[in-house]
């Protein structure tokens, strides 16, 4: 009998829930990709994107409720009296249900939930690890950008209708311009930008970030970081969000667009911080050049 820390109640319905998913979350990716079809707007897909992600998060939890509601009827059934059940059609095909369900669970499972928590863990650890290198290299790396450069981003916050309080720092540790930090964000401008870019196309660029900032793009992004640790075995989790990540990118592109209004400008700065780019994971950062989508 393997030993193991956790109730075999946990363990079953937990296995189930693991094993189920790997269909589930099969179906559930091509639900994605049929329903984002018919949108053009990035916004649209995007919104089809990460309530797809939810319904990941949300199947195997229901399948682990499920299984474990039958392993409850099994226990209540067996140690109830005979008698109890003698009229009741129902509860004996909820017992013989539950029952079969217990019976054809593999040994296994404690392996494979052990192995996945294993998962979990470092998963957990690399976003942590990630999350402490950014902030260190925040604190030691970071300088206020010059009081001329601040009027701007301010001016640009303000036609954007951002009201909180957003700071702006330049660095040589990132080689794009990214947000980090949810309740309190800071716009990281690296020096390559701030050098190699003409003011337009720099404004521009912070109108991409502050976009971020307006949409709440941060804590959707901590939201998929979760969800990758949780159901990191799944390679739908992964595309699914790789995909939220370049229609976000595009929605926060389409906001720069509208607020500058130079789309050609915009696109020669994305074509030359393409080549600069190197952000960290859990920043918010350019992914890719747009593509045309009219």
């Amino acid at each position: 009998m393997t030993t193991t820390w956790l109730s075999p109640d946990v363990m079953r319905p937990a296995g189930w829930a693991l094993l189920h998913f790997l269909w589930q979350g099969t179906a559930l990716a091509a639900l994605a990709i049929v329903a984002m079809a018919p949108f053009r707007k990035a916004s649209a897909r995007y919104m089809v994107a990460v309530g797809v992600l939810l319904m990941m998060l949300a199947a195997p939890v229901a399948t682990f409720v499920y299984y474990r509601n039958m392993d409850v009827v099994s226990v209540w059934t067996t140690s109830a009296p005979a008698a109890t059940f003698q009229n009741g059609t129902a509860w004996k095909s909820a017992s013989r249900l539950a029952t079969a369900s217990q019976r054809a669970a593999p040994d296994l499972f404690p392996i494979v939930v052990q192995l996945w928590l294993v998962g979990v863990a470092i998963f957990s650890l690399r976003s942590a690890g990630g999350f402490f290198l950014l902030e260190r290299m925040r604190r030691l790396q970071s300088v206020p950008v010059s009081a001329p450069l601040a009027e701007i981003c301010v001016h640009l916050q303000e036609r954007l209708g951002l009201t909180r309080a957003i700071r702006y720092a330049q660095c040589q540790w990132l080689e794009a311009p990214a947000v980090i930090g949810w309740f309190r964000p800071i716009v990281f401008l690296p020096l390559t930008a701030l050098t190699g870019l003409s003011e337009e196309q720099l404004q521009s660029v912070i109108a991409h970030e502050l976009a971020h900032i307006k949409r709440l793009d941060s804590f959707v992004n901590a939201f998929q970081v979760v969800v990758e640790t949780l159901l990191f075995y799944h390679p739908a989790v992964w595309w699914l969000n790789k995909r939220i990540r370049l229609e976000r990118e595009h929605c926060c592109d389409d906001a720069a667009i509208a607020l500058c209004g130079n789309a050609v400008e915009y696109a020669r700065a994305l074509t030359l911080m393409e080549e600069w780019r190197m952000a960290p994971p859990l920043a918010m950062r350019r992914i890719g050049l747009p593509i045309d989508r009219r």
